[in-house]
């Protein structure tokens, strides 16, 4: 989960990494994604959810709230996007 600040949280030196840690015997799934990738994906997947009505067919209520999500796991393991290797 993030906020609405993630839509302009944008350096070329800001990643987030996001860890899925999944089940006790797996090992965690880490998501390194450049900070412009999370702010474009946030601001648009907003756009679109606050466009579509709610289950009751009402109109969304806007909210801070923003989600990201790697669905095609571009980002899984992607450590040489930090730039630290030597």
């Amino acid at each position: 989960m993030l906020n609405e600040k993630a839509e302009n949280a944008v350096s070329n030196t800001l990643f987030y990494v996001f860890v899925n840690l999944n089940g006790p015997d797996e090992r965690p799934a880490y998501h390194v994604v450049p900070s412009k990738v999370v702010a474009d994906y946030v601001h648009e997947s907003h756009r679109r959810w606050i466009s579509t009505p709610g289950r009751d067919g009402t109109p969304r209520n806007d909210t801070s709230m923003r989600n990201f999500k790697d669905v095609e796991n571009k980002f899984l393991d992607r450590w040489e996007l930090l730039g630290l290797e030597k």
